[in-house]
């Protein structure tokens, strides 16, 4: 037992922070109970170590983008009618991205790949138990037969599968070996049938035009490719539709939803209440276009413009505690400068380059999903696609942190 303790006191910082993140990778698909104990422990390592400021920046604006943006966010009380309590509030979830930095200063190289690997696999588990739920094996968290994810928010779930989904696509086109592409090639099958059975519908269309650009990234230069790419997801989208009472049903409810706005009026359905959303927001917008009306308004401001219509067609939407869209959740608060600065942010992100294509690949997909899936959704608010955005940024920039050094050696 003193050996033990005393191995544990000599291992070095950087280690825990590393055994941390492949723990963080492999419990983002679990509740959020969890990986919030390891972002925190993750964190707190961090900023109790000397030398927790002891790195180079990479050649990038995305860290001073970052913080103009959360300080601009709190400048924007001083416009806003929210309590100084709600501002803070509002404010606090931040520090999921604090992750960033974490991964980013600490991953060494050799855990990259196993940060991935522990990623897929705590993915595998949530897969199988989604697979039970439908099946009625058993019934585990918070889904069930008609909506069997396991432990986050279908939204969520859903662009968690279609991100992994079309990484293990990459990674069936990279992979050399017979043996570990047939394993690729089996798990992406399963992983996109458990996101065309699950009801996240924000999944559905952000995986199928990522899937759609990648191709056509990939496959510039051999038209029939792209061909063969359109085809296959026609042929997708018309066999779940045939097969998947799931799919088929969340389809169906987006164009009985979109008939009850146009003749009726009736924005009291989940699509009507985002294009309700739109409505709302186009009055406060064009009032407010350059600062917003401030941080943690939004809300107030939405349910303003319901009571002042007097009518039934938006009480729905009364109940929601966001506009289900990141473009106008940050225009109406912090107007076109606050959109700016976060389109900024997804800018400087998307242009770094790096050497390792699947990193790399990774990084634009999930960019690209997160993008597509915010036009119905606040993925840049909701906890568990943070962590998840965090933990794929932190790897993408340790990478090219990595790859930076690696070129600074050899040049010397």
């Amino acid at each position: 037992m003193p050996d033990i303790l005393q191995k544990l006191r000599n291992t070095p910082r950087i280690d825990y922070l590393n055994y941390l993140i492949l723990l963080f990778a492999f419990t983002l698909s679990f509740p959020s109970e969890i990986k919030r104990v390891v972002a925190i422990l993750m964190i707190l390592l961090w900023i109790t170590d000397r030398t927790k400021y002891d790195f180079q920046l990479p050649k990038s604006n995305i860290f001073l983008f970052f913080w103009i943006f959360l300080g601009y966010s709190l400048l924007s009380y001083f416009w806003s009618d929210a309590t100084f309590q709600e501002a803070i509030s509002y404010i606090r979830k931040y520090w999921y991205y604090l992750t960033i930095f974490v991964i980013f200063k600490y991953l060494k190289k050799e855990y990259l790949k196993y940060s991935i690997s522990f990623f897929l696999l705590g993915m595998l588990i949530s897969e199988i138990l989604s697979y039970g739920n439908y099946f009625s094996l058993w019934q585990i968290g918070l889904g069930g037969k008609e909506n069997p994810t396991v432990f986050i928010h279908h939204t969520t779930y859903s662009v968690f599968l279609a991100v992994v989904s079309i990484f293990l696509f990459i990674k069936i086109l990279n992979e050399k070996s017979i043996i570990n592409k047939s394993i690729y090639m089996i798990f992406f099958i399963t992983i996109t049938i458990n996101l065309l059975v699950n009801s996240g519908r924000t999944g559905y269309i952000s995986f199928f035009i990522t899937i759609l650009l990648l191709s056509i990234y990939l496959f510039r230069e051999k038209i029939k490719y792209i061909f063969i790419t359109i085809s296959s997801i026609i042929f997708i989208i018309f066999l779940a539709y045939s097969i998947s009472p799931n799919f088929k049903n969340r389809i169906n409810l987006i164009q009985n939803d979109i008939i009850k706005v146009s003749n009726e009026n009736n924005y009291n359905t989940a699509i009507g209440a985002r294009i309700g959303l739109w409505v709302i927001s186009k009055k406060t917008i064009f009032e407010n276009p350059i600062f917003g009306v401030g941080i943690a308004n939004s809300y107030k401001t939405k349910n303003d413009y319901i009571d002042k219509q007097s009518k039934n067609d938006f009480n729905y939407i009364k109940t929601l505690h966001s506009f289900h869209n990141i473009y106008l959740e940050i225009l109406i608060q912090y107007g076109i400068v606050g959109l700016i600065l976060f389109i900024f942010i997804i800018y400087e992100i998307f242009r770094i380059k790096i050497k390792n294509t699947e990193i790399y690949l990774l990084k634009n997909i999930t960019l690209s999903i997160y993008l597509l899936g915010s036009f119905v959704d606040i993925l840049f608010y909701l906890k568990d696609a943070m962590l998840f955005f965090s933990f794929i940024i932190g790897l993408f920039l340790a990478n090219y942190k990595i790859e930076y050094q690696n070129k600074l050696n050899n040049f010397n």
